[in-house]
């Protein structure tokens, strides 16, 4: 297309990327610069003519792409614009991103997040899916608040296949916010283990949010209450 002679319009057919209707609610509103909404929209596309078990790109491979470097050059600041556009998509949950070392050294992937990138990088993080060959899987720090998979690491240990797909469940069952707080009320009660968090979780699921219970309860009183009867024994595994 030139100045001259303008957009003519679409074909009848062509090749489309399908981007979820979920984004323009609920991520949309949170992207603070067009490079965000570039970079999302590049990713998309480059992922969709992907096949496997999974599908990710990377910067680079976004900058080479036809088009790419015109309009990240017209509307957000050049190749600066893309970087900081991956980083803020990143952090609004919209794409997931790892760290791949190997031989030829340190590059970022990133992912749309969907089930089945949730399922990629947990398996790639446990070291059971290479993205790549000789290349080791590795979290890229993120300043929004923790993921379900850093709140494991930090409070109970190392990210097992198993406790992947336990993680991922629970992270499309229950709000943020409970997560984050079932970690914190394990952390206080000394029991760093996926069970009893689960267990937290499900309690608050079937009964009610803690804060609508344990108003003035004590620190025995939520002990008892995740601990005792013939839930005692669940402390004890991770």
């Amino acid at each position: 297309m030139s100045a001259e002679t303008g957009f003519n319009g679409f074909p009848g057919v062509a090749k489309a990327t399908a981007i979820p209707n979920l984004f323009f609610a609920t991520v949309l509103p949170h992207l603070r610069a067009p490079g965000d909404l570039l970079a999302f929209l590049w990713v998309s596309r480059i992922v969709q003519e992907q096949r496997g078990e999974a599908v990710f790109a990377t910067a680079d491979q976004v900058w080479s792409q036809h088009g790419a470097p015109e309009s990240f050059e017209a509307l957000a600041g050049g190749r600066r614009g893309l970087d900081e556009g991956l980083a803020a998509c990143t952090e609004a949950g919209a794409l997931l991103a790892l760290r791949l070392n190997g031989p030829g050294g340190e590059e970022t992937v990133f992912f749309v997040n969907n089930p089945g990138s949730r399922r990629a990088v947990a398996r790639a993080r446990a070291g059971e899916l290479r993205l790549k060959p000789e290349t080791v899987a590795l979290p890229v720090p993120v300043e929004a608040r923790p993921g379900i998979f850093r709140l494991y690491e930090e409070h109970v240990g190392t990210i097992t296949p198993l406790v992947g797909e336990r993680l991922l469940e629970a992270a499309e069952t229950y709000p943020q916010e409970w997560i984050e707080e079932a970690f914190r009320e394990a952390a206080e009660m000394n029991a760093r283990n996926w069970r009893y968090i689960d267990k937290i979780l499900k309690t608050w699921s079937e009964e009610g949010h803690a804060r609508e219970r344990t108003e003035g309860d004590s620190f025995e009183d939520r002990k008892q209450r995740y601990l005792g009867g013939s839930l005692g024994h669940v402390a004890r595994y991770r």
